[in-house]
Formats: C-alpha cells, structure tokens, sequence
C-alpha cells in the first residue's frame, strides 16, 4: 500500500495511508513526498490527492500528535530549508571512485564507493544536507585513495630504482 509524507516546510509527517492522510486536513500547497516521487511535491500535483484536497477546509496542516513525528531513520527528513530543493542532486564522485578504486588502493576505495552510492539516494529522499555530506565524503575518500597511490607508486620506484642502481654499479 503507497504511504505519504507531508511536510509543514520545517517537519516531515508520515507515513500516511491515503486515508489517514485525508484527516490530516493538508491544502494543494502542502508538501508531500512519497517513494514514488523524485523530489517533495505540492499536493495539488498530485493526482491522487484531488479528493483529498476538495473536501479540505482549510490549507495549512494539522500538527501531529508526538506518536506521529518519526525520527530520521524512519521517514524521509526535510531539507533545512523552507522551500523544497528542485536543484540536481550533488556531485556522487561514484564513476571517480570506482576507477580509483580499481586503478589505485581497493582498500581505501571502498568507503569512497559507498558515501557515492548513497548520494542520491538521500537526495531524493530530502536529506540534502546528508547527501551533501556523503558527496564530500565521496571525494575525501577518494582524493586519500589517490594520494596513497602516488606515495606507493613513489615508494616502489624508490625501492626498485636503488636496487637497479646498485645492481649497476656493482657490475663495474
């Protein structure tokens, strides 16, 4: 059964039946979000909700009793802002990380990979700050990742560059 979320821009509710969501007198400028959706749209867009929003008396939503409100584990969380985020989501370095990953040091490559896949994931859920963190995360990982290739690569032609050189000079 499809669940929903509202949101009066601050705090997200839910989730909802279509049903329960009826009694929770929301209007068409009211925040919904489901899996469905990419991003929290207005109700009045919709479809679904054109009941629900015709026999609505009044526009801003009830406040939730305490049961109501979920933690963030549980329900999608909103972005700090007030108005919804219809950007793009941020960069997921995740094409970057594999390559990385694969060409450089696999160890350190693995948490860079994961904060990458969970970047939009959280973005379309609504936690942009979280997806912004991963994100950054992402490259933190990764840019380390390079980093500690260079300092092998260098430490291996180091090495092996003595023992030629001595092999060399021991010869003459």
């Amino acid at each position: 059964m499809k669940k929903y979320h509202y949101s009066d821009g601050t705090n997200s509710y839910g989730p909802y039946t279509l049903e329960e969501l009826s009694l929770k007198n929301i209007g068409p400028d009211t925040l919904i979000w489901t899996e469905e959706l990419i991003t929290w749209k207005k109700a009045q867009e919709i479809p679904e909700l054109g009941s629900i929003l015709k026999s609505a008396t009044s526009f801003p939503p009830t406040i939730p009793q305490p049961e109501n409100i979920h933690s963030e584990t549980s329900h999608p969380p909103f972005s700090s802002s007030s108005t919804p985020n219809y950007q793009r989501p941020p960069k997921t370095y995740l094409i970057e990380t594999i390559l990385t990953t694969i060409f450089c040091c696999w160890p350190l490559g693995i948490p860079a990979i994961i904060y990458a896949s969970r970047v939009e994931k959280k973005f379309y859920a609504g936690d942009i700050l979280g997806a912004e963190t991963d994100s950054a995360n992402a490259k933190k990982w990764m840019l380390i990742n390079i980093g500690a290739c260079i300092l092998i690569w260098i430490a291996y032609f180091g090495i092996f560059g003595l023992a030629i050189f001595a092999g060399l000079s021991d010869g003459f």
